[in-house]
């Protein structure tokens, strides 16, 4: 009865570990995802409204989840609290606050720091191309984690649980 009980643990351990890594790279096409419409919400607020970049960024991260949200807080935040520092400033507050609580690799995060010194220093015009060619890279990055996922993922949650039973039949 304990044999049958350890390797159940065993075999639900492993899995449980496939499992979460496969969800991390489910986490990052999420994220990515959100990230796009976040920057194209952040373009209608700049192109259609005017509204200042912090009160812009607030509205965009209201309408958003998770890290993400909390991105363009952290952004929108320190921009408030510290004006004269600029947006480039509270930009890179905002990717070392992602770079800690979200899924998105380093490839990632440098397409997103280089829109950090085009926001607030240029005309509308120009800040909304930024923003398209920034969400057309950030498209092509979903695409890429997409195949990544399709091919890893799947991998990797077969793989935890036949790493489970295979150390079951060796240890038994």
């Amino acid at each position: 009865m304990i044999k049958l009980l350890g390797g159940v643990l065993i075999i639900t351990t492993c899995g449980s570990l496939g499992l979460m890594v496969a969800r991390g790279y489910r986490a990052r096409i999420e994220q990515l995802r959100h990230l796009n419409a976040g920057l194209k919400m952040l373009e209608t607020e700049i192109r259609y409204t005017a509204t200042p970049l912090p009160l812009a960024l607030i509205r965009v991260g209201n309408q958003l989840p998770g890290a993400i949200a909390h991105f363009f807080h952290t952004v929108a935040g320190v921009l408030k609290a510290d004006a004269a520092a600029g947006a480039l400033v509270a930009w890179e507050r905002g990717l070392e606050d992602l770079r800690a609580r979200g899924a998105l690799e380093a490839d990632d995060l440098e397409i997103l720091r280089a829109l950090g010194p085009m926001l607030g220093r240029s005309g509308v015009n120009d800040q909304v191309k930024n923003l398209e060619m920034t969400r057309q890279l950030l498209g092509q990055q979903q695409l890429a984690a997409l195949e990544i996922n399709n091919r890893q993922g799947r991998v990797w949650q077969t793989l935890g649980f036949l790493l489970g039973v295979t150390l079951v039949l060796l240890l038994y």
